[in-house]
């Protein structure tokens, strides 16, 4: 990915002298960047106290002021980066902990803006526990699409989903599920495979279809944020994996693929349809690694890009994963910021050694940013223990399969070749 901005100078200055020299992103120089997401965290508060959470402050009660979502609707309306629909994700904490009364008031000045109602897809990530008839009604009302937190069978989730006093929360996240299966309210499910669950693809798989879930996304345990080790970090850990989604992927093969897996779908596209999720250039689109591709902020309009799991948490390395402040600010005025052009700097590195030395590099433009700062100390490095299970091991088992079916036993490369764009 090549940005607008140009090489950070060498030499040490001042700020006052360096505002002169930095290249300032605007609308007009920016015309290949655009948000595909905006993350906007209402809270940082949630009900419950997961022990895999990369989030601080959970105990934090306090709200978004609507002076400040209305700041931040104002400076992402104007930056030029609103040119096709996109995503508002509402997240951190437990979204559904802020009171729908609030929502009811937020989304009336969202829609106040020139396209909103077409241009502003909502979604919210929420672990279940606090789902009623009501809840479903407006999710329904305003067309929310809506993911649920569920790790699998009690035993299973109830391991590392606890509340604060160390009780399970398997029963209301499910009842949370059926209101919204009774009010006809469509939904994903987000399971986190830890330790616990990583050697049980059967009980697994079976749990969705008993209970009749059919999209699902994997999230491996990560180290990040606050979570400072993963259960899945002993040695094996990549075998384990590998061997719990090889018996997920052929259960679910033998039943006709009832379950959209997430990672399975990816993969399968990335195969039979290269350059599905291209650039114009034809270099893969990675959204977190695009400057302002996403779009995070915080209840005090603190905001970040990149991946949103960086906002708000504290860095040595990098100064600050916020990058500005939109009550006084501009997105643009992040290109000033020390931290920002640093971040970038190496975000852009690392994924130059991607491209190098990894065949996958084209079908993930170089995974997730805030997985290379957590799991390598920094964001110019390379492999991670979440694009091998997330990225590689998936596209394997599928290619395998295909190849299977098609009866190809000597392979030339382990992935198809995507065709360049037209002149190259």
């Amino acid at each position: 990915m090549t940005t607008t901005l140009q090489e950070a100078p060498k030499t040490a200055v001042d700020s006052s002298s360096a505002n002169e020299s930095i290249a300032h992103l605007t609308p007009k120089n920016s015309e290949m960047l655009a948000m595909g997401l905006l993350v906007i965290q209402p809270s940082p508060f949630c009900n419950i106290n997961c022990d895999y959470c990369y989030l601080p402050n959970r105990t934090d009660t306090r709200r978004m002021d609507f002076a400040v979502l209305e700041k931040v609707m104002d400076k992402v309306w104007s930056s030029g980066l609103v040119q096709s629909p996109f995503s508002l994700l509402w997240h951190a904490g437990e979204p559904l902990a802020v009171p729908i009364s609030w929502y009811e008031q937020a989304f009336e000045i969202i829609n106040r803006y020139p396209k909103a109602s077409e241009y502003v897809i909502h979604s919210v990530q929420t672990n279940g526990t606090l789902i009623t008839d009501k809840w479903c009604d407006f999710l329904k009302q305003h067309h929310v699409e809506v993911g649920i937190s569920i790790d699998g069978p009690r035993e299973i989730h109830d391991h590392h989903r606890k509340t604060r006093s160390g009780e399970g929360t398997f029963d209301k996240a499910m009842r949370g599920m059926e209101c919204l299966k009774r009010n006809g309210v469509s939904f994903g499910v987000v399971t986190v495979i830890s330790d616990i669950s990583v050697d049980r693809p059967d009980e697994m798989y079976e749990f969705y279809r008993e209970h009749d879930i059919t999209g699902i996304g994997f999230n491996i345990e990560e180290v990040e944020g606050a979570n400072t080790s993963s259960s899945l970090g002993k040695s094996g850990g990549h075998a384990r994996i590998r061997s719990f989604l090889k018996r997920f992927y052929e259960r679910n093969k033998a039943d006709g693929f009832p379950l959209n897996v997430r990672e399975f779908q990816n993969a399968e596209r990335n195969i039979l349809e290269p350059g599905w999720c291209s650039r114009p250039d034809g270099e893969y689109y990675n959204q977190e690694a695009d400057p302002f591709g996403m779009v995070n902020v915080d209840c005090f309009g603190n905001f970040s890009s990149f991946s949103p799991e960086l906002l708000g948490q504290p860095t040595e390395k990098y100064g600050s994963f916020s990058f500005g402040n939109l009550l006084s600010g501009s997105l643009f005025d992040a290109t000033r910021n020390d931290s920002f052009r640093q971040v970038l700097s190496d975000i852009e590195s690392g994924n130059r050694k991607c491209a190098e030395t990894c065949e996958f590099y084209r079908y993930c433009g170089g995974a997730s940013p805030s997985n290379k700062y957590y799991e390598n100390g920094t964001f110019d490095s390379t492999e991670t223990h979440q694009c091998i299970s997330t990225v590689k091991i998936p596209m394997q088992i599928v290619l395998e399969d295909l190849e299977n079916e098609l009866g190809i036993t000597e392979k030339v490369s382990p992935l198809m070749e995507k065709p360049r764009p037209a002149g190259h």
